[in-house]
């Protein structure tokens, strides 16, 4: 009977370094492609567990640079200059501002990404086509949690979902995503009117 456990430990032990050793694998993926993940436009569609949906536009320039514009009514506007991450009511002309090391959007500003060290992976996931990535970061300011989903084949950025300390989920799923040669330096100032 001895015997019999310890074998069924050992290959648990076995069976479990296989799965930590694959997942080492796909998160070197990720990291690869989140590290290659550069000046990309795409349109956007954006919902809320609170009932609200929006779309509009996203520009991404590493390090440190966004710009998001969400289309009909909506008079908000996220710009990332390098540092600040800002929040531009355009309506009221009202600005507010967090470090972008502070913010959301840092997992996809950050020049080079090392998931290991620079986040706290809580689950890695990958089922039926696509790959569920889940990071908890303190140092990002009321989030409970980011998921990054991707597809599998080849491995592309289909959604985030960031979810609040008040739970409530915001998802923003990717459409068009489209490789720019450069963007203009102002597509990235907060210019106010």
């Amino acid at each position: 009977m001895k015997k019999f456990t310890l074998y069924i430990f050992l290959m648990f032990f076995i069976y479990q370094k296989k799965i930590f050793s694959l997942d080492e694998k796909l998160l070197n993926q990720l990291e690869n492609y989140l590290n290659q993940f550069n000046n990309i436009s795409s349109q956007f569609i954006q919902s809320s567990s609170d009932g609200s949906q929006e779309t509009g536009e996203i520009l991404i320039s590493k390090p440190g640079k966004l710009r998001i514009e969400y289309k009909k009514n909506n008079k908000l506007l996220i710009i990332a200059d390098g540092e600040w991450l800002h929040y531009f009511d355009t309506d009221l002309n009202e600005v507010q501002s967090v470090i972008i090391e502070k913010s959301p959007a840092w997992i996809l500003l950050k020049k080079n990404i090392n998931l290991k060290n620079d986040f706290n992976i809580y689950n890695l996931i990958k089922k039926s086509g696509k790959i569920t990535l889940t990071l908890v970061d303190k140092n990002i300011e009321n989030i409970e949690k980011i998921e990054l989903v991707f597809s599998v084949n080849p491995i592309k950025l289909k959604k985030w979902i960031v979810t609040d300390n008040q739970e409530i989920e915001t998802t923003v799923a990717l459409l068009n995503i489209k490789k720019e040669k450069k963007f203009k330096t102002k597509t990235f100032k907060l210019i106010k009117n």
